[in-house]
């Protein structure tokens, strides 16, 4: 599912859901001008600036979890939109999901919910300049199994993704080399293993440095030291 798809996907599951009865906290601890805020514009036109305060307060002190899903899909449309730089990230996310207790939600919402990550990570290392870490890996692994995300991550798909795990390499390398990919405090060596190992890595990445090398020295280098660092590491 293309990530528009998923989006419009996840307006419709959860379009029966309104901000009927929603309360907030009157101790003075949310600031009113964020209630307004909140209520300032229809829901496909809100901005992370309106309901950012209200992420972090919802399901706790403001409003209950039918009001918490009536913002969910702009919520999550918005958060793919940042491509990982907003100031509602993954983690936030995962831990309000897992406050709500989202696997025992209705079916068709769980699916919803689950093809919207899966086309948002798909998103996410497709795209330019994503600043993908082992930490992105740990947040979409509350979705998905590791091994899945990365069979996923097609490296021959274009020159966004290869330039991508380029620098997730070049970054996260020596750790991955040294202590596998640490999720939660459980190693998965066989998964970074099998991913590193696909057939075709290092064609792929020496066409890479051969094309940067003409117009880019700088990232030509760090292909060249992922390179090497997968060869001697994994390939001999």
């Amino acid at each position: 599912m293309k990530i528009e798809e998923a989006i419009e996907n996840l307006y419709s599951v959860f379009s029966k859901y309104t901000t009927s009865d929603m309360h907030h906290c009157d101790c003075g601890c949310i600031d009113e001008e964020n209630v307004r805020k909140l209520a300032s514009k229809k829901l496909r036109e809100l901005e992370e600036d309106d309901f950012v305060s209200y992420h972090g307060s919802a399901l706790y002190t403001w409003g209950e979890i039918e009001h918490y899903k009536h913002f969910l899909a702009r919520i999550l449309e918005v958060h793919n939109q940042k491509n990982g730089k907003g100031m509602i990230g993954l983690f936030e996310i995962t831990a309000k999901f897992e406050y709500a207790k989202w696997q025992s939600w209705d079916e068709i919402e769980v699916k919803a919910l689950r093809d919207f990550f899966f086309a948002d990570w798909l998103s996410f290392v497709n795209s330019a300049n994503s600043e993908i870490g082992i930490d992105d890996l740990e947040y979409y692994s509350f979705f998905f199994q590791p091994i899945e995300l990365l069979n996923a991550w097609d490296l021959s798909k274009d020159d966004n993704s290869i330039k991508n795990f380029v620098h997730f390499y070049y970054l996260n390398g020596t750790d991955l080399i040294n202590k596998g990919l640490n999720l939660k405090g459980k190693v998965f060596e066989k998964e970074i293993f099998e991913f590193i190992n696909r057939k075709g890595l290092l064609e792929l990445l020496e066409k890479e440095f051969f094309k940067a090398d003409l117009f880019d020295k700088a990232y030509a280098e760090k292909v060249s030291i992922v390179l090497q660092m997968i060869e001697q590491n994994y390939f001999n």
